[in-house]
């Protein structure tokens, strides 16, 4: 039973600033626009959203035929050049609504490769931040996502390490010293992002805190899935979910607290629906 189950709801909540700004460009893109507006793969990794975002006319292309409109919406994430200039080349406008937090890792991912340092970028192996890093720098940029990745990168020279904005802190961390370990001189410049970071911090509060964590957010948000891990990883009761209709009841059966956390592209209006949910689920149990 359920008996006087308390619900805690983490402090940083719904979207960071990058997608409140991604998604209000898109859809201001698309209120504005007499031909069709695109972006190449979801804005932002929330399915829900993206839905809506459809629905005002702002259509995802996977093929790059399939660019052909008025408008190019670029993701929070940013977007491979071919992806540009074939959207480019069909004439479409182009709306940047990439993350002036991945605008700025990129920007010193090129300045370190300019500086001369090998540089490894700790990150997840097929995300658009990191495919549109690749592109850009080729063999000049080495992508680990495991400590077991990275112990087999051949370093020479200088050395210099970074993340994908959205990476685990402890996972950088673990990483960082396992390279320093390896090489005579490693500079270590912080891209994580701190609106992920804070909500990773505040994580490894509540999870001491709770008797089982719901997370909010796409099952493709890495930067939920990082919220989740940390959970498990605490051997607490975890379940990241989308929608509130992936609650069950039968998970909080003698729960006494219930932590509740969002990924940083979780829109309020989800969260207020599975927190409404979780209330109900709570007085049934207790009748």
């Amino acid at each position: 039973m359920l008996r006087s189950v308390e619900i805690i709801v983490a402090k940083h909540m719904g979207f960071c600033g990058g997608v409140k700004r991604a998604v209000e460009m898109a859809r201001s893109t698309a209120e504005s626009s007499a031909g069709s507006v695109y972006t190449w793969g979801p804005l932002i990794h929330n399915p829900q959203v993206v839905g809506k975002l459809q629905d005002a006319g702002v259509k995802v292309a996977g093929e790059l035929e399939d660019l052909a409109g008025e408008a190019f919406v670029v993701s929070a994430y940013g977007v491979e050049h071919s992806v540009l200039d074939a959207a480019k080349a069909e004439g479409m406008r182009i709306v940047d609504a990439t993350c002036p937090v991945v605008i700025r890792a990129h920007s010193l991912a090129f300045k370190l490769v300019e500086e001369g340092y090998q540089l490894v970028v700790v990150g997840d192996h097929g995300h658009p931040e990191m495919v549109t890093l690749k592109e850009a720098l080729g063999d000049k940029v080495t992508i680990v996502h495991t400590r077991e990745e990275a112990v087999l990168v051949k370093l020479r020279g200088r050395i210099a390490v970074m993340s994908q904005t959205t990476q685990s802190q402890e996972n950088f961390r673990q990483i960082v010293g396992d390279l320093a370990l390896r090489t005579k001189e490693l500079r270590v410049v912080n891209t994580l992002c701190p609106a992920i970071t804070v909500r990773q911090e505040e994580a490894e509060v509540m999870v001491e805190e709770v008797d089982a964590l719901v997370v909010i957010g796409g099952h493709h948000s890495a930067n939920t899935t990082r919220l989740a891990e940390i959970g498990r990883a605490n051997e607490l009761p975890t379940y990241h979910l989308e929608v509130p209709e992936e609650l069950d009841p039968a998970w909080f059966a003698g729960v006494r607290k219930v932590g509740v956390m969002s990924g940083a592209s979780t829109p309020e209006w989800i969260i207020a629906e599975v927190l409404r949910r979780l209330e109900e689920i709570g007085t049934q149990q207790r009748l």
